[in-house]
């Protein structure tokens, strides 16, 4: 069982277990996420879930929380984002190429270079891998380290910027031609690891034009992350009071990989209404209280 937790949970979870929230029911609920640890849940870190806390100012609090997030993930990650839209490309072209040979997606690994796909070229042993990363969520006092810290928001606000747009941009197309814009938008964002797919795949740039001028939509159909993204750019364009926040980049990215590929997903609840609408459905079950996780 693969449980992703928002960050806001995570914090959420620190609280109980750091003594700020004592009632009963967080009693109860750490009782339960501990065992639910001892009996192989796994509790998995991603990418988004490092850079949003690496954003978090006081060290002392990143310290607390990092500590959190270790004990519980135990150093396990979601695969890279990247990693996943390859094996999803792969998967979608060998409905139409018999010689593609698809790897199977291991959707969690260890450590960092799991969650942001890249493989450092002068590698460590695991141990020493996974003490550096645990250092990088806690701290170490002894060798006078404090937790990761990084405050870019450059990612973040172009995501922003590029929510916000879509509505002027809606007004300038016929209602008939949104869901094309859409599909291109979600088929423009896979650029590169497609490139990537079809120069090791060895399959002729003439060939996949083919497949796209028969039918357009194809690949996005055929990738959960992809239909998903489509999915989520639909409702924003359906509302046309739609406000972006700074925070939607870590939603899309973390949120949005883990309810295709988890089997339980707690996260906020204007997220979990947006999964939702339209009759949309998720792999993953989506709740919004973290004291619902075992009452199912």
């Amino acid at each position: 069982m693969i449980i992703y937790l928002d960050q806001n949970k995570w914090i959420e979870l620190a609280r109980i277990v750091n003594g700020l929230e004592t009632s009963p029911a967080a009693l109860t609920l750490l009782d339960e996420i501990e065992a639910a640890v001892s009996c192989d849940y796994i509790f998995p870190l991603s990418a988004v879930h490092i850079m949003e806390f690496s954003r978090i100012k006081d060290p002392e609090r990143r310290g607390r929380l990092g500590k959190v997030m270790w004990k519980y993930s135990e150093g396990v990650t979601l695969t890279s984002a990247r990693e996943v839209v390859s094996c999803e490309i792969e998967k979608a072209l060998s409905q139409h190429f018999t010689s593609i040979k698809v790897r199977e997606l291991q959707i969690i690994g260890k450590g960092t270079e799991n969650a942001f796909g890249e493989i450092m070229p002068n590698r460590y042993p695991e141990a020493v891998e996974m003490e550096i990363f645990r250092m990088m969520l806690t701290g170490d006092s002894t060798l006078g380290l404090e937790p990761i810290q990084f405050s870019s928001n450059r990612s973040r606000i172009s995501f922003f910027n590029h929510l916000e747009s879509l509505q002027e941009t809606k007004k300038q197309l016929p209602k008939s031609k949104w869901d094309d814009w859409l599909y291109a938008i979600c088929t423009m964002d896979i650029t590169e690891p497609l490139k990537e797919v079809l120069e090791q795949q060895q399959i002729a740039r003439s060939e996949i034009e083919a497949l796209f001028i028969a039918e357009a939509r194809w690949l996005v159909d055929a990738m959960p992350s992809r239909k998903l993204d489509l999915h989520l750019h639909k409702q924003v364009l359906k509302n046309s009071q739609y406000k972006p926040k700074k925070s939607d980049l870590e939603d899309w990215a973390g949120l949005g990989l883990a309810v295709c590929y988890c089997d339980v997903v707690v996260c906020e609840k204007h997220f979990a209404n947006m999964l939702t609408r339209d009759g949309f459905s998720t792999h993953a079950r989506v709740i919004t209280d973290l004291y619902e996780l075992f009452q199912l």
